[in-house]
């Protein structure tokens, strides 16, 4: 069963309220629809899973399905932070779809949505980094993956896509606009705040070319989520491990990699 780091936000709410936080699932699936290396690579990259996730008793992908159950026990709002797919094959896409098929959730990419091999960059014929994100917009249908926003019981609950490793232009304007509604604002992504992100000098990803206004617009984001006011705290995933740290005026929590059957549950007060 999933292991829950349990975590308490104060925002002065009449009702409390859940919010179920995932990431990093990595599901290693590869179909008759994916090239023969594809299928051999994703054998491989389970049984890398399996021991990293210290040979858990599920999959991920059983893992997955029962913190859909979950949320739905804990009347918790579902927030998926990205890695769901390990790499871009139909086979995990496909698993991917049916798991979250009819189901009320939240999703925001990783760098892992976008690659088709397992190192830094990604080849043809998905290049980084626009037409990459649209690829996937449309096979998911179901997402804005550059940024969404919910209100829940008064509080503003938004992902705004870093996939990239970087905060695009398209999602800061987005996320400038919604602190225009003036509600309190938890705030989830795939890379946390610190390391490469606090320090912005390069891509982490060799394929991707950032403009100076890409630098600029990205750290102009991450002040604001250091420093705004109605920013309750953030919450990453990434690094596959449970961690938090204060950094500016605020809480930067990572969540654990659902692989490993961790998950967060998040209580607003």
């Amino acid at each position: 069963m999933i292991e829950l780091t349990h975590t308490k936000l104060h925002a002065g709410l009449e009702k409390p309220v859940k919010i179920l936080h995932i990431t990093d699932i990595h599901l290693t699936y590869a179909d008759e629809s994916d090239t023969p290396e594809h299928r051999k690579l994703m054998e491989k990259r389970r049984g890398v899973f399996r021991r990293e996730g210290g040979f858990p008793p599920f999959t991920p992908k059983e893992y997955f399905e029962q913190a859909m159950a979950l949320a739905k026990k804990e009347g918790a709002l579902l927030v998926c932070t990205g890695d769901a797919m390990d790499i871009y094959t139909h086979g995990n896409l496909t698993v991917f779809k049916d798991i979250i098929a009819g189901e009320d959730l939240m999703f925001s990419p990783g760098g892992h949505e976008h690659q088709r091999v397992c190192r830094r960059t990604m080849e043809e014929p998905y290049p980084y980094p626009e037409t990459a994100r649209a690829k996937l917009e449309r096979e998911l249908g179901c997402f804005n993956l550059y940024f969404e926003s919910r209100i829940v019981g008064g509080v503003n609950i938004v992902t705004a896509d870093n996939s990239l490793d970087y905060f695009p232009k398209k999602t800061v304007e987005a996320f400038k606009r919604e602190l225009e509604r003036g509600l309190p604002m938890l705030v989830f992504f795939h890379d946390a705040v610190w390391d490469e992100l606090l320090n912005l000098k390069a891509p982490y990803h060799e394929n991707v070319r950032l403009t100076e206004e890409d630098y600029r617009t990205s750290h102009e984001m991450i002040e604001l989520l250091l420093h705004h006011p109605l920013v309750l705290a953030t919450v990453a995933g990434h690094g596959h491990r449970d961690e938090e740290r204060t950094l500016g005026s605020k809480t930067h929590y990572m969540t654990s990699g659902l692989f490993k059957g961790k998950a967060r549950l998040i209580e607003i007060e």
